[in-house]
């Protein structure tokens, strides 16, 4: 994870990430940022993971999907820099007085890349395939009706109050606005890709990941984007993403841990953009709590009480982030400095392996699952050192990329596996990771406290009841550790000296027009294309 990279965020839908009322924090721009962005050009982006399809409603993607469609397909919503979900493609949304009925407002002459436009019944159209997506069905199970009312306005009915629903029509990048012509043209919706976005497909290799988008020439935001086209370039190894970007092979890469950043930052003639702190997503191994040997509470504390944590933020982060003791950064609504979590302690450690064992035949092993990421690979390996010391015999499979991670995930067959998730958000976006309903629901978990204050949170719209329940329930999964919680995560982008507009610029007035809204800065690995220029 997330991401990805596994120490990845799919997040939410996602989730991975998905992320409504609380800030998602600012970065340091690089140097040069200011300066008069250039038209023309075009950049090779280096991400870590590749995706195989991109139909947006019943896609499996990680950051690196997440950062390709959101140059192609705009989202009704964008979190600004201060945490706040926003309208963007849609000119408004807005909720009625108890919060169970949204109307969403439309853009007047924004159009599809195949020139239809986006109106009231296309944005219906986008709604109920992610009611019926194959990841996004659960996530928009509240919703109970989508009705056109004008050719401008949609209006979102719900079951029940959802305060955080804005949150939800941006769900981490993942739902993009699609136009009808590729949801209707079922047998080719993976490749056949027509969006609303600032660039339009140029080519997509299936079998390596790597796609080319070219500049939409009527893209509703004028003047935008700047660049003529960018090559999304898979390289699934860190170090070598690194040696691209030193070498010239590449302009810009993601970098998901501190390591690579600050390897990054000593680089000549590069400029390097961090997440802040308060709203990072989290690093962790996320048992299968429905499989042995996870599905025992014991096996899971002795892991948490016997695990260096320290060391594995060292080898993740290089020190630079933070231990995490709970699901969510210490900025995110609910979250509290005393969490609960198990303390480090090798001895209780080796007493709860004695018990463990004791119950299941004298073994204690389980298989623990990377990317092909060097970073995420070193982490296991410590991992594995640290657990034979405790009597726990753990196997490193071969490496997979995060599309097959998530797929064995959904299926249940996976022990555990590194993961990144959870970025700074509204905590109701948790709801689609951790309740026993939720097909993403990767730790198969199970637990009905979980359960009920995630519903009970959804539904409340007061935000001192909203912080008391999601408090409790924070410290709740710490305390019963669901997963191996070990350190904040960083995310950089990385760049050449000559390339301009890493962040901005400033988002969209009701009008269309530039606003005094600023964009986030990187949201667990996402921001924005439209703006970068090369110099």
């Amino acid at each position: 994870m997330k991401q990805n990279h596994l120490i990845q965020r799919v997040a939410a839908f996602t989730a991975t990430a998905l992320i409504a009322s609380s800030t998602l924090g600012a970065a340091a721009l690089p140097a040069g940022a200011a300066s008069t962005p250039k038209p023309g050009g075009s950049i090779v982006y280096a991400i870590s993971g590749k995706t195989t399809q991109f139909c947006i409603p019943r896609a499996q993607m990680g950051v690196s999907g997440i950062m390709v469609t959101q140059s192609m397909y705009d989202t009704l919503t964008v979190p600004n820099d201060k945490g706040k979900f926003i309208p963007y493609l849609a000119k408004s949304v807005t909720p009625n007085a108890t919060f169970d009925k949204w109307t969403i407002g439309l853009r007047s002459g924004a159009k599809f890349h195949d020139g239809t436009p986006i109106d009231a019944a296309s944005i219906k159209q986008n709604i109920d395939a992610w009611r019926k997506g194959l990841l996004l069905q659960f996530t928009f199970s509240p919703v109970s009706e989508v009705t056109v009312t004008d050719p401008l306005t949609v209006v979102v009915s719900i079951k029940q109050p959802w305060a955080a629903f804005p949150a939800y029509l941006f769900s981490a990048g993942r739902t993009g606005i699609v136009a009808p012509a590729q949801l209707n043209d079922t047998k080719n919706c993976e490749t056949n890709l027509i969006g609303s976005g600032p660039f339009k497909l140029d080519r997509f290799d299936p079998s390596t990941g790597d796609v080319v988008v070219k500049r939409n020439p009527n893209y509703w935001r004028k003047g935008y984007p700047l660049l003529n086209k960018i090559t999304f370039k898979v390289q699934g190894n860190s170090i070598q993403r690194l040696n691209g970007l030193q070498g010239g092979q590449f302009d810009v890469i993601h970098i998901p841990s501190g390591k690579s950043g600050k390897t990054a930052k000593t680089f000549a003639n590069v400029n390097v953009v961090q997440s802040a702190k308060g709203y990072r997503d989290i690093n962790n191994v996320l048992f299968n709590t429905q499989r042995p040997p996870f599905d025992d509470p014991t096996a899971r504390e002795a892991l948490a009480r016997g695990i260096d944590r320290n060391i594995l933020n060292v080898l993740a982060n290089q020190g630079l982030g933070d231990v995490a003791n709970q699901v969510v950064d210490s900025k995110v609504m609910g979250a509290s400095k005393n969490s609960g979590f198990p303390k480090f302690d090798i001895k209780k450690a080796k007493q709860l392996v004695a018990s463990y064992k004791a119950k299941h035949g004298g073994e204690f092993k389980f298989d623990l699952q990377t990317t092909f990421d060097t970073g995420v690979q070193d982490v296991a390996a410590e991992i594995k050192r640290q657990a034979r010391k405790l009597g726990i015999t753990v196997n490193l499979p071969s490496p997979i990329d995060e599309a097959q991670i998530v797929n064995s995930a959904l299926a249940g067959k996976t022990d555990a596996f590194l993961w990144r998730n959870y970025p700074g958000s509204d905590p109701d976006t948790l709801y689609v990771w951790f309740h026993s309903g939720s097909i993403v629901n990767f730790g198969h978990i199970n637990d009905p406290v979980i359960d009920t204050a995630l519903e009970q949170g959804r539904i409340e719209t007061d935000p001192a009841k909203r912080t008391a329940i999601y408090t409790k329930l924070f410290k709740h999964m710490s305390s019963t550790t669901p997963a191996l919680w070990f350190g904040y995560s960083d995310w950089y982008i990385a760049s050449k000296s000559n390339i301009k507009g890493i962040i901005g610029p400033n988002l969209p007035d009701a009008n269309g027009k530039p606003g005094k809204e600023k964009p986030s800065q990187v949201v667990a690995g996402f921001h924005q294309l439209l703006g970068i220029s090369k110099g």
